[in-house]
């Protein structure tokens, strides 16, 4: 996967964001700033047909669960879920999260060609929607990376749960009921910090495959959703 220009661009933003939040003094304050911008897009979101349709998960459900903050280590990157059959809603959001101030960075295509991960990027950290796939009561999620054989895309399983409330920085948020469970599955012995941890290897991995369209570069909003053949026609009712 080879550095595009539209990359480029942004790498030196991306590198600048990564040094400053290894400055002990600039830690907390970048810290706020994301806190401030996850707050920004709860907001944005609470307008928009995704309101109740996408939950928390990740990093950042384990920050919560384990020390009632964010991660300082993990303050580059947010992740979110989306259910396939309400993706569509969050295409639909793209134009109100974009006017607000997050770009469209990334977006990922598994090997049967759909969409499965969209990345907004605001002050240097990644905002990521998985969507979820539903699998015999459970989800499969997508995830992307180069290990020593070559780019690969794994598939994954979570449990699918009921979604409750819950409050973190000042929002109102979703998540799985049993979030336990859930960090169990990404992260195995969550209570403990693991700086070993690394996502490649997790233990809900279900399927290890050559990574078939590695071209990630999202440059065109929604327009570049269309290919997709579910990521833009249903209603939104």
């Amino acid at each position: 996967m080879g550095l595009t220009a539209f990359r480029a661009r942004r790498l030196p933003a991306e590198r600048i964001a990564f040094h400053l939040r290894r400055i002990p003094a600039l830690r907390s304050r970048l810290v706020e700033r994301f806190a401030a911008d996850l707050r920004e897009l709860h907001d944005v979101l609470e307008q928009t047909d995704l309101r109740g349709h996408y939950w928390m998960w990740g990093g950042l459900v384990l920050g919560w669960a384990r020390d009632g903050a964010i991660l300082p280590h993990d303050s580059r990157d947010a992740d979110f879920a989306v259910a396939d059959g309400d993706f569509h809603r969050l295409v639909q959001a793209v134009p109100a999260i974009v006017r607000a101030g997050f770009r469209c960075d990334r977006r990922f295509v598994n090997h049967r060609g759909l969409v499965t991960e969209l990345t907004f990027v605001r002050h240097g950290a990644a905002f990521d929607f998985f969507r979820m796939f539903a699998d015999s009561g459970g989800l499969r999620y997508f995830a992307y990376g180069a290990d020593k054989n070559g780019l690969v895309e794994l598939e994954k399983s979570l449990v699918d749960q009921p979604r409750v409330p819950f409050s973190f920085l000042g929002r109102t948020w979703l998540k799985h009921e049993d979030h336990e469970l859930e960090l169990r599955t990404v992260y195995g012995r969550w209570e403990i910090p693991d700086p070993a941890w690394d996502y490649l290897n997790g233990p809900n991995i279900e399927a290890h495959r050559t990574w078939q369209y590695p071209a990630i570069d999202w440059r065109g909003g929604v327009a570049d959703l269309t290919s997709d053949p579910w990521a833009g026609t249903r209603d939104a009712s």
